[in-house]
């Protein structure tokens, strides 16, 4: 390969680095790696920098050889090495270089010839107005049903029947009734969907066989107040992470966000003069403002001056490495919790949902505990309806309901008085 166009890739990579506002030090790294790949390219034999000859490099500098050149690794050296690589490779095949884009793009589990379909459906999906996040679930469940499709040879889906659809949920048994319930829901939009627009029979939707699951499969752990404080205090607040961690579980505790707005919060979401936090939730699409408390402020100020690191980054919390984007997922804060409270001393049972989730629950029943009417603990959880509010979290207030409920002795009491009348 010529030596001058290759030294041209490098200098396009190393220029992109220095617009996202990468270190003078992470430059550096990129700039000795590149600077040996360029010397690799420069073998007369080579035509192209493919996934091959950067597989060969890779090994070549740490003896480690790949299956290929975008698999997942652990080793972090070995990630050091490829990173640069393969932008470089990206540069030279004319592809679009994003330096925040991961090298291990996400699978698209749909096969190849229903992909145009499928995004047609997700079009349609976003066209009535789905929030993404519900776009997300339906291309999860219309994905995994085309698999399947596509699997067992099905090449016309006009000639799709109950068997067929049947098959496929069954296929799904080894997974929570609850997660099978959302695929089958998801799955009578995809059918209406396709016989709409006449590509399935007419009608399939509506004889899909019934899927009984309980609502509440496994129950949240409701903390109480003593176990939170526990938990926040056993947090260590001089490291920059733990500032984070502290800031994103008193907001979960006292404010009641769930995890992907609290992810998703940007800088301009929070008026510091009016003291409010206001947001469209990931989840419903709707708009949603909260008071912000002195405690969770300051906690969110000591984040953002002695923690979060320097990145042009909007969103409030993020994560402490390259590219420092957005934190992690719902998984990655849950590991961090039961961290903390394994710290704090706090014994989570085994048989409850003890993830973030389980502070909101937590606040909800707090406040009906406290008098406090379902309709301002709907808005303060962001709920669409109260019913959502009194059906998941009212179940949950037992001193409540102790005092709805009347005294089986007054019962038959009063039953008998009524015999003895007529």
């Amino acid at each position: 390969m010529d030596e001058i166009v290759a030294l041209e890739a490098a200098d396009r990579v190393l220029a992109l680095l220095h617009d996202a506002g990468r270190s003078e030090a992470t430059i550096r790294c990129y700039r000795t790696v590149l600077k040996r790949f360029v010397a690799f390219l420069s073998v007369p034999t080579l035509d192209a920098a493919s996934d091959e000859v950067c597989i060969e490099f890779i090994a070549d500098q740490t003896g480690a050889r790949l299956d290929w050149l975008r698999e997942p690794l652990a080793d972090k050296s070995v990630r050091q090495i490829r990173r640069p690589v393969v932008l470089v490779a990206d540069v030279l095949a004319g592809r679009a270089v994003q330096i925040e884009r991961p090298v291990i793009v996400a699978k698209d589990h749909c096969p190849i010839r229903f992909r145009g379909l499928r995004d047609e459906y997700l079009a349609a999906c976003r066209g009535r107005g789905n929030t993404e996040a519900t776009v997300i679930v339906k291309d999860r469940s219309a994905s995994t049903f085309l698999a399947y499709l596509d699997d067992a040879d099905m090449g016309d889906l006009a000639g799709l029947g109950v068997r067929d659809v049947s098959g496929f949920l069954l296929r799904q048994g080894h997974l929570r009734r609850k997660t099978v319930a959302t695929m089958r829901s998801c799955l009578v939009d995809f059918l209406t969907f396709l016989a709409a627009t006449d590509r399935a029979p007419q009608g399939l939707a509506d004889r899909l066989p019934p899927h009984r699951h309980v609502r509440h499969e496994s129950d949240p752990h409701l903390w109480t107040a003593e176990e939170i404080r526990r938990l926040l205090a056993g947090i260590d607040r001089e490291s920059a992470i733990g500032k984070r961690d502290y800031a994103m579980i008193l907001a979960t505790a006292r404010l009641g966000l769930r995890i992907s707005d609290l992810r998703n919060l940007e800088l301009a979401d929070v008026d510091w003069r009016a003291k409010t936090i206001t947001i469209v939730q990931y989840k419903t699409g709707r708009p949603l403002q909260l008071p912000l408390p002195d405690d969770v402020g300051w906690a969110i100020i000591d984040y953002l001056r002695g923690g979060r690191p320097d990145t042009p980054w909007a969103k409030v919390f993020v994560c402490h490495r390259h590219p420092f984007g957005t934190f992690g997922g719902a998984s990655s804060i849950a590991v961090r919790l039961t961290r903390h409270a394994a710290r704090a001393g706090i014994d989570l049972p085994p048989d409850e949902v003890c993830g973030m989730h389980s502070l909101r629950g937590a606040l909800a029943v707090a406040m009906i505990g406290a008098g406090t009417p379902i309709p301002v603990v709907s808005a303060v959880l962001g709920h669409a309806s109260s019913d959502t509010t009194q059906a998941y979290y009212l179940r949950f207030d037992v001193e409540r309901l102790r005092c709805c409920a009347l005294d089986v002795e007054d019962i038959t009491e009063a039953s008998l008085a009524g015999e003895h009348r007529g």
